[in-house]
């Protein structure tokens, strides 16, 4: 099987050895483009997990407001509630006495 070799060079006239040499120097190349790839990569997540922490933070701290306002909502709708339960038992108790 042969390698197909864009060269300016006839492949006839080149050796094996010189092939080989030339076959070797394109995969450097590639590992080479392939490592500056990597490199790049490794720099992206290293980003994109900093942004998800600090994405990750806010939603905590957004949630404990959140749960602060719900619990105090709650709090005063049971304060509400035990008044309107108070208001009617007070309301049968007249209403019993007469």
């Amino acid at each position: 099987m042969q390698l197909p070799i864009k060269s300016e060079e006839p492949i006839l006239d080149i050796t094996m050895e010189e092939r080989l040499a030339k076959v070797g120097a394109k995969i450097d190349n590639l590992i080479a483009k392939a490592c500056g790839v990597r490199d790049e990569l490794k720099e992206k997540v290293s980003e994109l997990k900093e942004k998800e922490e600090a994405a990750r933070k806010k939603g905590e701290e957004a949630f404990d407001e959140f749960k602060l306002g719900l619990d105090s909502a709650w709090d005063d709708l049971n304060e509400a509630w035990q008044d309107v339960k108070g208001g009617s038992e007070r309301a049968a108790h007249k209403l019993k006495s007469q």
